[in-house]
């Protein structure tokens, strides 16, 4: 998922490697995500090699030389791709990116979307079936305990991904309004701004970051802020 994170950021705009690291790191989709620094950089070189991306030009900044990448036509239809097959894709573990798709879903329209997530609610529906008729079979009531317990964490984790993708539908608008601030967000974005630094640093720059975060969202519904507040005031602990 990983590429669909970097096609949709230069979607947005042209930039180079740097900014979308520090962006991840920041906004902490790493975390969510699993995504290691080194493999922004292999995504982007392989992503280059495709024709997904090309060079727009090269930026010097004292001893570095910057590549600004930009998304070429076949890139915007790789996104799109993309989109659709991690909207459709389970929730394999903790650090699944489909923790951290809904605020970048606005790449596919709301007909899509829909479809998209219908299908796939009914197909793991199915699957759940599929799971209690067979731990019946194979555990019943008295089975070994190892077995009833295998069976029972298979039925939750596809009632979980069932519910979490039923709360995105049911709220589908305002996931596409965070996802227009995330647009916004992006756009104003500048690495420069963010050098690294030791461990308090980055805490600051995360509480900076999540308030630049809010104002950006201030137009989205009360819910979304008051989230953020919290956010902001967990990071502040961390000072």
């Amino acid at each position: 998922m990983i590429r669909g994170l970097i096609l949709f950021y230069l979607n947005i705009k042209p930039t180079h490697g740097y900014e979308i690291q520090r962006f991840i790191q920041l906004s902490e989709f790493d975390k969510w995500a699993k995504i290691q620094s080194g493999s922004i950089y292999y995504a982007l070189s392989k992503l280059e090699k495709e024709k997904n991306i090309t060079v727009l030009k090269e930026e010097r900044t004292g001893s570095r030389v910057r590549k600004i990448f930009m998304i070429t036509e076949l890139g915007k239809t790789t996104l799109h791709k993309e989109m659709q097959e991690a909207l459709a894709a389970p929730i394999a573990n903790v650090g699944s990116m489909k923790f951290v798709i809904a605020p970048i879903i606005s790449t596919l329209s709301k007909k899509e979307m829909i479809a998209i997530l219908s299908k796939h609610i009914n197909e793991l529906k199915e699957q759940k079936e599929y799971w209690e008729v067979w731990k019946k079979i194979k555990a019943g009531v008295n089975g070994p305990k190892l077995i009833q317990l295998s069976f029972k964490m298979a039925i939750d984790s596809i009632n979980n991904q069932i519910l979490w993708h039923e709360e995105l539908l049911d709220n589908i608008d305002e996931n596409i309004l965070e996802s227009s601030s995330m647009r916004e967000i992006i756009q104003a974005f500048d690495a420069d701004r963010y050098e690294e630094g030791g461990k308090t640093m980055i805490a600051e720059q995360r509480v900076e970051f999540a308030s630049g975060f809010k104002e950006a969202m201030k137009n989205d519904p009360k819910m979304a802020i008051e989230r953020l507040n919290r956010i902001i005031e967990e990071l502040k602990t961390q000072l």
